[in-house]
């Protein structure tokens, strides 16, 4: 068999195929065999990149994040902990390339596999970014939260799947991050101001009314 010399290029044209495909398809209607389709290669060298299309997935997300400047608020010396926390969120929910990935209709309450990787992500790779920040509130005055390590995993497994998922209507979704708004405020972390909020319902019109369709 002839080896790869370019496995990096081979890695991006999977998920340049796969994000196409989402994209007009579904993620639910799109198969490991659509993507070895478009692309014109063996589904062994598809598997030899990626385990499985929730692999597939998770690495567009990734590779956004890697390209995009989401994260350079992290770094603003001007802003308050609280002030970035917030504008790190405005950003999730209205940057145009973070909204395309969000706009792949996706059953995830019928994806197990998915399910466990949001949960997973959440944990593992977002927390640890929001408890930073909780820490730099903390520090400034912006943010008087006792546990900060806590109170982001919480807040993201919250915030990603009890809200982002499993709600089924405008109403269900706002009421969550209502309720996330109250609960945020008497751990003294008030991110949720009126504009978050607003941002939030706009979002709901715009991405996650789909996750509310059976």
């Amino acid at each position: 068999m002839a080896r790869n010399k370019y496995p990096e290029q081979t890695r991006q044209k999977i998920l340049d195929v796969a994000f196409r495909l989402f994209s007009e398809k579904g993620y639910d209607h799109t198969t490991i065999q659509d993507i070895v389709d478009g692309l014109g290669m063996s589904k062994g060298a598809v598997y030899h990149h990626f385990t499985s299309k929730e692999d597939i997935l998770d690495h567009l997300y990734d590779r956004y994040y890697v390209d995009s400047k989401m994260f350079d608020v992290l770094d603003a010396p001007s802003r308050s902990g609280l002030e970035k926390l917030r504008e790190l969120l405005r950003r999730q929910l209205t940057d145009p390339g973070k909204l395309e990935i969000d706009d792949i209709t996706v059953s995830f309450e019928r994806n197990p596999q998915l399910i466990q990787l949001l949960l997973t992500t959440s944990v593992r790779d977002a927390a640890p970014i929001i408890q930073r920040l909780f820490e730099e509130g903390v520090a400034d005055g912006s943010i008087t939260t006792l546990y900060p390590k806590e109170a982001a995993e919480s807040f993201m497994v919250l915030l990603n799947l009890w809200a982002g998922v499993f709600s089924h209507s405008r109403e269900e979704f706002m009421a969550k991050f209502r309720f996330l708004k109250a609960m945020s405020d008497g751990l003294g972390i008030p991110v949720f101001d009126q504009a978050l909020m607003d941002t939030l319902d706009a979002y709901y019109t715009r991405i996650a009314h789909k996750l509310a369709q059976p």
